[in-house]
């Protein structure tokens, strides 16, 4: 990391206690979501300490509702407080737009249900990569696009994921059907959308194309090792051909080369997630690492490089 170089960090704390069986398609209100946000620098020398750093907040926000979403605006930069922006989903409320350097709501985003009048948290968010000043959100058979300028109003756009909200049609050519719990975007511009229900659909024009095909976590035609109750991130390779999908309560991560089979590629072995909680996965460096329910950190190499089943070819203690 070069001097002077910081990154945002979002942690939230709870005390509630998860739960170990729910309905597959819904989420888990017993399980612990955030209420606090809260926002520290990396110091410049963090990598050459001999010592463990320990990170004080400089910001700290408290939700009135537990969060099932959050975004980082991607021009975040804390040399420029302009950009330093985030927006997150509390129950029962609209989005909100947040930043760490004001203590007052900057703006919020409403998006109501048309039965029953009452407002819909996403349980997924992310801002676009082409159009910062946008944002998706994913919900129930639904994806809302919100304009960031447009203070109080509803979605510039919604796209259903089903063809109509009585179809039995699941997967396929029928869309994916459920909560859109997660949204990943790939170098080329194709938005992927998982859902609570195990289904990935992918979207090309950055999130605003046309419906590019769908298929099924477990389909059952693979052999390979896969467990897991609903997807809750999805993570590309830097060049966008192969797809990282992480669930809850499950020991591994599943990659699919979305370029040229469409088929499960690699199962990564030993996470040690078995939670409801969203457990975080990123790709650093072509290396994908991952956090468990013990304090471990794991990180398999080569992403797309490797068939069948991966072991981990490290990990580390990060705390007790």
């Amino acid at each position: 990391m070069a001097e002077g170089q910081y990154h945002l960090r979002l942690v939230a704390s709870t005390n509630a206690t998860p739960s170990s069986t729910r309905d597959p398609d819904t989420p888990d209100e017993r399980s612990p979501l955030p209420t606090y946000f809260k926002s520290a620098q990396l110091p410049p020398d963090l990598l050459s300490s001999s010592a463990p750093k320990r990170l004080i907040p400089y910001s700290s926000y408290l939700n009135p509702e537990p969060v099932y979403a959050t975004a980082i605006h991607p021009s975040y930069d804390l040399q420029n407080p302009a950009s330093t922006l985030y927006i997150a989903s509390p129950r029962a409320l609209p989005i909100r737009l947040h930043s760490p350097f004001s203590p007052s709501i900057l703006a919020s985003y409403p998006l109501v249900s048309p039965t029953t009048e009452e407002y819909i948290a996403p349980h997924s968010l992310l801002f676009s990569s082409d159009q910062p000043n946008t944002f998706f959100a994913g919900s129930l058979n639904l994806i809302s696009t919100f304009d960031v300028n447009r203070n109080g109003e509803e979605p510039v756009e919604r796209m259903r994921t089903v063809p109509s909200k009585r179809s039995n049609v699941i997967g396929g050519v029928g869309g994916i059907k459920g909560i859109v719990s997660a949204f990943g975007m790939s170098s080329g511009g194709i938005l992927a959308a998982g859902t609570f229900s195990r289904w990935i659909g992918l979207y090309d024009g950055h999130g605003r194309g046309s419906s590019l095909g769908a298929f099924e976590v477990d389909d059952g035609t693979s052999n390979m090792e896969g467990d897991g109750t609903g997807v809750t991130q999805v993570l590309w390779s830097d060049d966008g051909r192969y797809l990282c999908i992480a669930e809850r309560c499950s020991d591994g991560i599943g990659i699919w080369d979305i370029r040229r089979t469409g088929k499960k590629l690699a199962w990564l072995r030993g996470r040690n997630a078995k939670t409801n909680q969203r457990m975080g996965v990123d790709n650093i460096g072509g290396e994908v690492w991952a956090g468990d329910v013990d304090g471990m950190i794991r990180a398999w190499g080569n992403l797309g490089m490797k068939e069948g089943t991966v072991d981990p070819m490290w990990e580390l203690k990060a705390h007790d």
